[in-house]
């Protein structure tokens, strides 16, 4: 479900002329072994696999006092076991075809702030991928191969909108420095650069999207 921001990027070339060597994929990724599947359909060419940008996410808003165990779990298994085990099933590859390349995971400014209007549940989710990033940053380090995060503040999608009213976002914007949630285009920039050359010396490192909000 795209509104609900369940993409992932694979892409099989270092190269940043992304169009025609991107795989956009959108599936069940809270079941454990569909990002085993979708990377063992990736690697079965000859082509190898240079990176992965891993911006799964769902968020429904719930207040912290009426969030159920159903509701954690379903909201764990997208943005927390599902990750793992599609990064893991990535640097797994990476190293069979010889070691390099490029992992990138979203994580939140919520993981950093606790986040807000009922994302309690999100926040503590996007942190755990911020651990995530610096063991698999360590592992990945003597294979060439580098783990980054991006953290997007507020970004404008369904995703951000839903459960939140027009004074809610209003409100929320008014803490924004550049006086606005961001445009998803504006996320893709910073991605690319973290998969470009350029960044080669970089690991372990999470990039702050946001617009000023928070200031690290």
């Amino acid at each position: 479900d795209q509104a609900l921001g369940l993409r992932q990027l694979l892409l099989k070339e270092a190269d940043l002329s992304f169009q025609e060597r991107t795989q956009g994929l959108a599936g069940e990724f809270q079941r454990i072994a569909h990002g085993h599947e979708l990377i063992a359909d990736l690697t079965a060419g000859d082509d190898p696999l240079y990176a992965l940008v891993n911006c799964a996410g769902l968020l429904i808003r719930q207040p912290f006092e009426t969030i159920t165990a159903e509701q954690i779990e379903l909201h764990t298994a997208v943005n927390q076991t599902g990750v793992f085990f599609l990064a893991r099933a990535t640097m797994e590859a990476m190293r069979r075809q010889g070691g390099g390349g490029r992992i990138v995971l979203y994580t939140s400014q919520g993981a950093f702030t606790g986040g807000s209007f009922g994302s309690t549940h999100y926040a503590m989710n996007k942190a755990a991928l911020t651990a995530l990033m610096k063991s698999m940053a360590r592992l990945g380090g003597p294979d060439g191969i580098t783990v980054n995060a991006i953290s997007p503040g507020a970004v404008d999608t369904p995703m951000f909108r839903g459960g939140m009213s027009e004074a809610d976002i209003a409100q929320f914007c008014k803490t924004i420095p550049v006086g606005r949630p961001a445009e998803p285009q504006e996320l893709a920039a910073p991605t690319a650069f973290l998969l470009s050359e350029w960044a080669r010396y970089i690991t372990g490192t999470t990039l702050h999207v946001n617009g000023g909000q928070l200031m690290v």
